[in-house]
């Protein structure tokens, strides 16, 4: 029984550490992007949906 809920535990922080690594890229890539002086707008998915430049 505490194998099982180790391996939870383990399992949960994982996914954990995969999901903040994820968005802090996201965040990166989002800053570059209004650095060169455009804005992206991304999907619940974190796919790209529009562009535009910023004024």
């Amino acid at each position: 029984m505490k194998k099982i809920i180790i391996l939870a535990i383990l399992v949960m922080t994982t996914i954990f550490n995969c999901t903040e690594r994820d968005l802090m890229i996201m965040r990166e890539a989002d800053r570059e992007m209004n650095e060169r002086g455009r804005e992206c707008r991304h999907n619940k998915r974190g796919g790209l949906e529009s562009c535009r430049f910023i004024n």
